[in-house]
């Protein structure tokens, strides 16, 4: 039963961010000063297509958005 290091690297990902949680939790890491650092790597288990392909739906729901915003301001 071979594990794919992919998958290592998922698993150990989950582990440090569940051991970081509670660390903070029992008041062993003082709460991070910079949001980036709380947020940063928790994209990092979503393969590259996927992630790209909802950067585009991003993309096109905001400028959809801004077309209606800008037909509503014309009389």
């Amino acid at each position: 039963m071979a594990i794919e290091i992919y998958q290592l690297e998922q698993r150990l990902s989950s582990i440090e961010t569940a051991l970081s949680e509670v660390q903070r939790k029992l008041g062993l890491v003082p709460p991070s000063a910079n949001w980036v650092d709380d947020v940063s790597g928790s994209l990092a288990d979503i393969p590259e297509a996927e992630y790209q392909e909802f950067l585009a739906c991003c993309r096109e729901v905001r400028n959809e958005t801004q077309d209606l915003g800008s037909d509503e301001s014309q009389p």
